[in-house]
């Protein structure tokens, strides 16, 4: 195809359309991104609520994207406003300036990589249209596999979500992997390594997730676990794994927005939401006038939201993590070694949020300085209503599945089989809590996910210090010429791409 007549077709091909996977998509993204909305509306600043709205509404976009200019376009978009939402916690975070530019390299690395794919599939097909690739398949799946947490390429959420502000925490929980969950599903066909990268996700989340002792470290590691469940179930491509997996998308936007929820105001009443602070909490003058009480005595409501995100999470029945992880079970009968690694990752989600609950707010205990705002009530009880409603009536949202699975999910057997690998996963937490307790030390290749990503490490830290306008001092104030130079950056690489691509 000549390059002058293909040009002014990607200028034209700018458009929105529906697709059997954006219905549960958008739904998700509204609905929980709303609630989240609702949770900072007292407490989060105007730059952040705009921010939050930025994102929100550029995951719907890329959801009801009909062309991959449309898609990267709005892909692009999201990563800015998540990368602004934690970069503009660095005024109160000592390490979100540094974290967030971390976060914004990675992504801008993903995102290259998918403009790639796209510039190699429509030089192949002679078409922008979003569809199946006939060229770029490993292009698409690097740059999705950025968004989407995969291994080794998963840093940015550990270094980005706990430094986030609380209230904008909670809105990156629903958002950016679910994004690149949905571009898997909606472009990439099915594949067994993208089932195996699933099922490792999972298994090597829930490990990282026990050592943490910051609650939102904790959560963003499950993230990648959970993660890891759509990412296998879109991978099988089969369509109860497909459904599953959806499914899987919004429940778990649910239940991980309320878990954020209840550790946001952990953090905001209390000051702290390191577990072994508030477990070992020491001595000060305020000890005679405000004595220690448990923080479930003092938070109740932010406990009850806990416990109901913890309990969908691990797949109880009732609640609505068990309604999608029936499907997925379902779908993986039989398939090793997938099925045996989602069971044992099972159980480790049942094991690390037996931590998360006793040393967060069975056995913490804590001074209340400050009360929660309305808002954040209002939005813990609103998303813990519908993590159970929809777990008893899952049927509810039946329409949304992209290919009819039944959601009759309720038997003694399969409720059973929830339930013993909770139970297990709780046994396995009693055995380790005392060293838990104390505090199991990190091996190095776990803090820093491993040797072999020690020279990647070093080299985002010097881009971004490079990149930054105050030299390698990243714990500075949010500069907003450093963001836009970066962005400006991108922008100028894109172009010349482009041009480099189509022969100008």
């Amino acid at each position: 195809m000549d390059a002058m007549t293909f040009f002014p077709s990607m200028l034209f091909s700018f458009g929105f359309a529906g697709h059997i996977y954006s219905r549960i998509a958008v739904f998700g993204f509204a609905l929980v991104g709303g609630l989240a909305v609702l949770y900072g509306m007292q407490g989060a600043r105007p730059v952040e609520q705009a921010a939050a709205l930025t994102a929100v509404a550029s995951a719907i976009a890329v959801s009801l994207a009909n062309d991959f200019i449309t898609l990267f376009l709005f892909w692009e978009l999201l990563t800015v406003s998540v990368a602004a939402l934690i970069l503009l916690n660095s005024n109160q975070s000592r390490t979100a300036y540094s974290q967030g530019m971390r976060v914004l390299i990675f992504q801008l690395v993903g995102g290259l990589l998918v403009l790639f794919g796209i510039l190699e599939h429509s030089m192949t097909a002679g078409s922008l249209l979003l569809m199946p690739p006939q060229a770029g398949h490993a292009f698409f799946a690097l740059g999705f596999g950025f968004k989407a947490a995969f291994l080794p390429v998963h840093l940015w959420v550990a270094w980005g979500y706990p430094s986030a502000s609380l209230f904008s925490s909670v809105v990156l929980a629903g958002l950016t992997t679910k994004i690149g969950v949905y571009a898997l599903a909606r472009i990439l066909p099915a594949h067994d390594w993208i089932v195996l990268m699933g099922a490792s996700m999972a298994l090597f989340g829930v490990v990282c997730a026990l050592l943490q002792k910051n609650m939102r470290s904790l959560l963003s590691y499950h993230i990648i676990s959970q993660v890891g469940y759509m990412v296998a179930g879109v991978g099988l491509g089969t369509a109860l794994s497909m459904d599953g997996g959806l499914l899987h998308v919004v429940n778990h936007m649910l239940y991980k927005a309320l878990l954020f929820m209840s550790a946001g105001v952990v953090l905001y009443a209390v000051g702290t939401e390191d577990v072994h602070v508030l477990t070992h909490p020491k001595a000060d003058a305020l000890s005679e006038t405000q004595p220690l009480r448990p923080v479930w005595k003092v938070l109740p409501l932010a406990t009850i939201g806990a416990f109901v995100g913890a309990f969908a999470i691990s797949g109880i029945p009732l609640f609505n993590g068990y309604v999608s992880k029936y499907l997925l079970k379902g779908a993986f009968y039989g398939v090793q070694p997938a099925e045996a690694m989602l069971m044992i990752a099972s159980i480790g989600t049942a094991a690390s949020f037996s931590k998360f609950l006793f040393f967060g707010f069975i056995k913490a205990k804590t001074r209340q300085f400050r009360k929660p705002l309305l808002s954040m009530n209002i939005a813990i009880t609103a998303v813990a209503v519908l993590c159970v409603v929809l777990g008893i009536r899952p049927q509810w949202i039946h329409s949304l599945l992209p290919y009819g699975s039944s959601l009759e999910v309720y038997s003694w057997g399969g409720a059973w089989a929830a339930l013993r690998l909770a139970v297990i996963g709780v046994a396995v937490f009693a055995v380790l809590a005392r060293p838990l307790d104390r505090g199991i030390p990190v091996p190095k290749w776990m803090s820093v996910e491993s040797l072999v990503l020690m020279p990647l490490q070093a080299l985002f830290s010097r881009i971004a210090a490079a990149i930054s306008t105050r030299g390698s001092n990243l714990d500075t104030h949010l500069d907003f010429g450093t963001l836009m130079s970066a962005v400006l950056f991108a922008v100028i690489l894109a172009v010349f791409l482009t041009f480099f691509f189509f022969g100008f």
